[in-house]
């Protein structure tokens, strides 16, 4: 779907975003106005009611309740007091003048007594019992609890805004402007703010839209290269053009990974051509004799030496099969073993086992041991000392000297196995701990070994979190030294 695309997600946060400000923004604008609009009518409404309220009580002779005052002054049409010795006939008219002039700005005026009978209505005046019924029960206290003094309300009713005045008596004297003309200016005001928050959002989102996608254009290109790489482009980089961004470091993070995996996988096309060629090459001879004993008769002897030829190349495969199984396990780094040992003891074991390996090539092995206690697999760290010793004594000359010492150096266990052969090559020596390599090619495959002993010693160590390093020198000798964490 569509709205599994970050973009999408992105445009609907910005939509949600845009509409919900612009929703309370314009809201809030909209009740302003109303709220202005509204308070404007009241105060007209208030205004009227301060020059309406005399000439009505000259209309409407006691208005007010019997506690109210006697007649009241004439009122001019201004609203201000008549001069006194104009008769009450005359007060009337200028009365009904003023009223006449209230009615002319759009405000009605209406009196009823407490049983809700009209003592006065102007022409403009809604003749609804029903909104009389309404303005009644919009009072605090019933007509007939009298105030002791004026009192007012603003109320809204069906399509008016109403003053409703109680003068001291039990009567009640309303004014009030229909809301028409406002209900339908605010109604065209709020069509207008809901277009133009239409139009903001629509801007807003396509404003969005482009930014998203221009930010978004990186992890395009990203993803392109990255299912380039997939394809089988290995040696395909992504571009980097900002480094310092979010999007710059995850593709240099990604290129190293890249890179990473590409040169693990040819690691491992190496290895598995490597470790198919060792294995050919003693399946060879295996079908080559066993298919030679089958073809013809051959004397016991013959069949002796087939079977023996067969047997030293099945060695070989277990033996290749045991080491590439050792590294297998390595590789899946699995825990080793938690034993207390000392290198020393593991050392003077390999010595003896080695002694008449030493022999036989005219090796001189040599024990130099102090104790160096540590912490591990006491029969893989035995392993390692029996490759370094037996890679020391086969891979030279006769007469070579293998001394094998161990002890604390600088409070950490330390194992060495140096000898005075021929030494290794500058060449060699970078590659020396390769799977698969070897230094002497040709004499490895005579002796036997596939190059992968000294892979084996390197994850052993680093697998108990040690350290390997060589030290050679063409012509004088080689020396292993091995630190591990001290126990």
């Amino acid at each position: 779907m569509i709205f599994h695309s970050i973009r999408w997600r992105i445009l609907a946060w910005n939509f949600a975003l845009l509409a919900a400000t612009a929703s309370v923004l314009l809201v809030a604008f909209y009740r302003h106005e109303k709220q202005a609009r509204v308070q404007e009518l009241d105060l007209r409404l208030r205004q009227e009611m301060t020059r309406g309220m005399g000439a009505i009580n000259e209309v409407v002779p006691g208005l007010g309740g019997p506690r109210s005052p006697g007649p009241a002054p004439a009122v001019r049409p201004n609203g201000k007091a008549a001069p006194r010795g104009e008769s009450q006939e005359q007060r009337a008219t200028k009365a009904r003048q003023a009223l006449t002039e209230i009615v002319d700005t759009g405000v009605w005026v209406q009196a009823v007594d407490p049983a809700g009978k009209p003592l006065y209505r102007s022409p403009n005046a809604p003749e609804d019992p029903a909104l009389i019924a309404q303005a009644l029960a919009e009072l605090e206290t019933p007509l007939e609890d009298a105030p002791a003094r004026p009192q007012d309300l603003m109320a809204t009713l069906p399509g008016h805004r109403v003053l409703l005045h109680r003068p001291p008596g039990r009567n009640l004297v309303m004014f009030g402007n229909p809301t028409t003309q406002i209900d339908a200016a605010l109604a065209v005001l709020a069509r207008n703010l809901a277009l133009a928050g239409f139009a903001v959002v629509i801007v807003g989102c396509g404003i969005g839209w482009i930014l998203a996608g221009r930010s978004l254009r990186p992890i395009d290109r990203i993803a392109a290269d990255a299912e380039g790489i997939a394809a089988g482009d290995f040696g395909r980089k992504i571009d980097v053009e900002d480094t310092e961004s979010e999007l710059g470091r995850l593709a240099v993070v990604l290129n190293d990974t890249f890179g990473k995996m590409n040169a693990a996988r040819e690691h491992m096309a190496q290895f598995t051509a490597d470790a198919s060629h060792e294995l050919r090459t003693p399946l060879t001879v295996i079908l080559s004799d066993s298919q030679g004993a089958l073809r013809q008769e051959r004397t016991p002897e013959e069949y002796r030496a087939a079977l023996e030829t067969i047997k030293q190349s099945a060695l070989r495969m277990k033996s290749i099969s045991d080491a590439l199984l050792e590294l297998a396990q390595g590789d899946a780094a699995h825990p080793v073993n938690k034993d207390a040992c000392d290198l020393a003891d593991l050392a003077d074991e390999s010595v003896a086992l080695l002694g008449r390996v030493a022999r036989e090539h005219g090796a001189t092995l040599i024990a130099q041991l102090e104790g160096a206690p540590v912490i591990g697999d006491a029969g893989r760290l035995g392993r390692v000392i029996l490759n370094l010793t037996i890679n020391a004594i086969l891979h030279n000359e006769a007469g070579v000297a293998v001394t094998v010492s161990t002890g604390m150096v600088d409070g950490q266990p330390e194992l060495r196995v140096a000898d005075s052969g021929r030494g290794i090559t500058p060449e060699s020596l970078a590659r020396i701990f390769e799977r698969f390599h070897r230094a002497d090619a040709s004499r490895s495959r005579h002796t036997g070994g596939a190059g992968l002993g000294l892979a084996i010693v390197k994850q052993t160590v680093e697998a108990h979190g040690g350290t390997i390093t060589v030290v050679s020198e063409v012509g004088k000798g080689t020396t292993f030294i091995v630190r591990l964490p001290k126990a």
